[in-house]
């Protein structure tokens, strides 16, 4: 990589990949620095196909940070947070003059942490407004990685913790200007299909919990609820405005076991599909 960098690894057995993870302690900093371009035409370009071994949190304090993930680019800007998980493969870069921040981390407890915080365990990249208190918990990280204090591996698990934990608070507190625009588009789309919960988190960088519990919130109803109000809606537009077989009907709506369309509807409609048509058209 073009561009300068603040610190070396510690943890060499994550840095040599002799250890896919460390369970030495709950949270452990492996590296933690600041990567920023010079003057043109330094810049900074990373691919890296086999992922690392660790988390690799990376917070955006200048310029555009660019990233790919999972075929689509991001052009972020300060203020941003991009996570990659262990063993995912990353691609980022940046012109000058730009900046970033950054820290490594593994541990035993590092995954149940990150999704009890609603942090998907896939690559994300978040864009949010730039925090000072979120730079200044990193400043310090860095300048405690760099010395050698008494009890450094737990100082620097403590900070790595408030960062997360604040990153973590201020979505909380912007949840309420959330859309769900991605995965409600994509729910609408996709409806009659069989739809996973994990693959509507993902697209809203959000652990399952979060994603669940959040939705809620903002739609009056789990997404389990909102797919079902809409399978409902369709199969009783097709049985007042077509002639379609009853398992058509239900294929149409999402679901292709007639018995347990019928089943469904009658629960929440109080009749059968066949007596609604005839009740209703």
């Amino acid at each position: 990589m073009n561009g300068l960098w603040h610190a070396c690894y510690r943890n060499v057995k994550i840095l040599n990949n002799k250890s896919k993870k460390s369970f030495d302690a709950p949270l452990i900093v492996n590296l933690a620095n600041d990567c920023f371009t010079t003057v043109p035409p330094f810049s900074y370009n990373t691919y890296n196909c086999e992922g690392r071994d660790d988390y690799f949190l990376i917070y955006v304090t200048d310029g555009i940070f660019s990233t790919k993930i999972n075929d689509t680019v991001y052009n972020l800007k300060k203020g941003a947070v991009v996570m990659f998980p262990p063993k995912f493969k990353y691609h980022y870069w940046g012109e000058p003059p730009s900046k970033y921040l950054c820290a490594h981390f593994t541990g035993s407890h590092a995954e149940k942490f990150l999704t009890d915080l609603g942090f998907s365990l896939e690559p994300f990249a978040l864009e949010n407004e730039f925090s000072p208190k979120i730079k200044a918990l990193f400043d310090k990280l860095i300048e405690k990685y760099m010395t050698t204090a008494p009890f450094l591996q737990y100082s620097l698990a403590c900070l790595l913790e408030e960062i997360l934990l604040t990153i973590a608070t201020d979505r909380v507190k912007s949840s309420g200007y959330r859309t769900f625009k991605k995965s409600i588009k994509y729910i609408h789309e996709n409806f009659a299909q069989k739809i996973q919960i994990p693959e509507l988190a993902k697209m809203e960088s959000l652990s399952n919990s979060r994603y669940i519990t959040l939705f809620s919130k903002e739609m009056g109803k789990s997404p389990s609820e909102y797919i079902l109000t809409l399978r409902l809606e369709r199969a009783r537009e097709l049985l007042l405005t077509t002639d379609m077989e009853i398992s058509s009907v239900g294929v149409a709506s999402g679901y292709k076991d007639q018995y347990f369309f019928s089943k469904i509807f009658k629960k929440y409609t109080g009749m059968s599909p066949s007596e609604f048509r005839k009740n209703h058209k």
